[in-house]
């Protein structure tokens, strides 16, 4: 990369540090910025990136497409990079009728029932990886935000968990279920005995919380355990199970919501489709 490209990149990378994203985030976008300006000074050597025009632009979503092989939902992340790039770097107005997002297929997610989720959780028999899973199941919490959970964050008097800096951004409380607090006392007991409230509720190597992938190899050990491991479920499959169950249980789409930490309705709504393939819908006016 020519040094001129680097001082913008350097530049853009700042703008995102700037905006207080998290540093995995600023990472991922300054790669596909990178991208971007690696291309150009391939395909459009020794021309500055502020006289790209909207049809080389248009080539290189192509290629991103066509090329690389990218879903249009990751092209659409490119998009809004290049668009911030323009904005805030290159101090130029961006054009969206040039440069138009993609339009991309929704599919449903594949959610486990309720006596498969039970089944995976038996079949673990460490007594921190069984509360890592029956724990995100039970509450419904991300996978993030379970491993940065202390255990002060668990409030029993209250039957709740302390969710601070949740994926929006804003402090929360989730759902403490009964049966997963006797495996968090079972566990504790067993073998983190002497655990103070400031303390990571599963710490991993280090003085560390447990990394997000130690936990998503607990789930996938325990789908190949219990033979599911076919059936299309990953780690997140816990979390629309448990907004999938409670829909079914009768619960409102706003108690869910809130429930979930979810921050606008829409993304809740997803269980009111899940809902009517799994029995619960409204009868049909042809059978009234």
């Amino acid at each position: 990369m020519n040094q001129n490209n680097t001082v913008l990149l350097e530049k853009h990378k700042d703008i995102l540090s700037f905006r207080d994203l998290s540093l995995k985030t600023v990472a991922t976008y300054t790669s596909y910025l990178t991208t971007y300006i690696l291309w150009a000074e391939e395909h459009l050597p020794d021309r500055p990136l502020s006289s790209v025009s909207w049809e080389e632009m248009r080539s290189y979503i192509r290629f991103l497409k066509d090329v690389k092989g990218l879903n249009p939902r990751t092209i659409n992340v490119h998009i809004s990079q290049l668009r911030d790039f323009y904005y805030y770097v290159l101090h130029k107005d961006w054009d969206r009728r040039e440069v138009p997002f993609l339009h991309y297929d929704e599919h449903l997610p594949v959610v486990p029932s309720r006596e498969q989720v039970l089944r995976i959780i038996d079949s673990i028999e460490n007594p921190k990886h069984k509360a890592e899973i029956a724990l995100l199941y039970s509450s419904g919490i991300r996978v993030s935000e379970l491993c940065r959970l202390h255990c002060g964050d668990i409030r029993r008097s209250k039957n709740c968990i302390y969710i601070s800096r949740s994926k929006n951004r804003s402090d929360r409380f989730a759902i403490l279920s009964d049966r997963a607090y006797a495996l968090l006392v079972s566990y504790v007991r067993s073998s983190y005995n002497g655990a103070k409230q400031e303390d990571w509720l599963f710490p991993g190597r280090k003085d560390s919380a447990v990394c997000q992938e130690s936990v998503r190899k607990v789930f996938i050990n325990a789908l190949t355990q219990t033979g599911l491991e076919k059936e299309g479920f990953n780690l997140h499959s816990l979390r629309h199970a448990f907004g999938l169950h409670l829909y079914e249980s009768g619960a409102d789409l706003m108690s869910i919501k809130e429930a979930m930490g979810h921050k606008a309705l829409s993304s809740t709504t997803v269980y009111l489709t899940l809902g009517i393939g799994n029995g619960r819908s409204v009868k049909s006016p042809y059978d009234f």
